[in-house]
Parts: structure tokens; C-alpha cells; sequence
């Protein structure tokens, strides 16, 4: 019988080192002109659209489990957390979607009913159009409907439908998007 407390030493070990050679990366990522870091996440990321942009100072953990649709925009400070432990956690960001600086997105997490914390996971999605206000926290499970807004600072626990507005801890539906014809 294998001892559990080498596998997960070696586990910790791997993870480890993970961390630390992708956090080495960012870092440099953060001192490349836009054209090269673009030029860098088309190769990583599972898909990266046309004019898209993701901001300085943000981070993604395992980018090739993010998808992000065209002219998706990413502002400084958000950070993405997809899952390596199961195949549903994995994030997409539909085109023209807007993040607010300092937006969190978790599609994965640990399972609090047992003591040893096993990582579970469920795709989060992020419609067309949809802007997430800043500082806002999104949990793993989530849809966030086409045309959505969020507001600043909200922490989306539930599906948010189409077109409407949500805020607040948990994120609640206050009212519909109506969107006016600008000149």
C-alpha cells in the first residue's frame, strides 16, 4: 500500500512548483507590450478572440481552461480560477463581454462536507455582452445571461437571466436592462 502522506507530500511539492513558475510568468507577461502578451495568449489560452484585451496585474490560472469570445475585456486586477482537478471547470467569456478591475471568477472549489476538502468543480459561464462591475465575485455553477449587468462589488452565487440588472451579497435581480438606442 502506497503512504498517503508521500503522495500527497509529492502532490504539495507539484503544486508548488506550478504556482511558482506560472507566478514568475505573469510577471514577465506584465512587462510584455499588449501585442506580445495577445501573441502569447492565443498560444496558451483555449480560445482567445479578436480584439480582445486582458488588462495588466490580472492573472489566470490554468489559461488553456478559459475561453474568451471576441472584443472580451479585461480589466487590471481580475483573476480567473478555472479547475485542473475536473473536467467541468472550465470559464467562457461569450464576445463583448466586460469585466470591471478586480473581478474574481471561480469555477472551482473544495467540498466543505468532508474533512479533507475535495476539489469540486462547475463551468461558469459569462454571456454576450454582459458587464460585471468591479470587485465582483462570481461562484462556480453560474450563468450569467446575455446582456447582463452585475453590479459592483456582488457576489453571483445563482444564474443571473438575460438582461437584467443584479446586486448585492448574494446577487439578486433588481430590475430589467433596458438598453436605448444611442446617437
Amino acid at each position: 500500500m502506497k503512504n498517503p502522506i508521500k503522495n500527497r507530500n509529492l502532490v504539495v511539492f507539484v503544486y508548488s512548483m506550478f504556482s511558482y513558475i506560472s507566478g514568475m510568468l505573469w510577471i514577465i507577461v506584465d512587462l510584455l507590450p499588449h501585442f506580445m502578451r495577445n501573441a502569447m495568449f492565443r498560444l496558451v489560452f483555449k480560445t482567445y478572440g479578436r480584439e480582445t484585451m486582458l488588462d495588466y496585474r490580472s492573472f489566470v490560472r490554468y489559461p488553456w481552461r478559459v475561453s474568451l469570445g471576441n472584443g472580451v475585456a479585461i480589466n487590471r486586477g481580475c483573476e480567473l480560477y478555472p479547475s485542473m482537478q475536473t473536467d467541468q471547470g472550465i470559464i467562457t467569456l461569450e464576445d463583448h463581454v466586460v469585466l470591471g478591475p478586480g473581478v474574481i471568477i471561480f469555477a472551482s472549489g473544495h467540498d466543505y462536507t468532508a474533512l479533507h476538502l475535495p476539489d469540486i468543480s462547475a463551468p461558469v459561464t459569462v454571456g454576450k455582452h454582459a458587464w460585471i462591475g468591479g470587485k465582483s465575485i462570481i461562484l462556480p455553477g453560474v450563468t450569467i445571461g446575455e446582456g447582463a449587468v452585475i453590479g459592483a462589488g456582488s457576489v453571483v452565487t445563482k444564474d443571473i437571466p438575460p438582461y437584467t440588472v443584479a446586486v448585492g451579497n448574494p446577487a439578486k435581480v433588481i430590475k430589467n436592462r433596458i438598453l436605448t438606442q444611442s446617437n
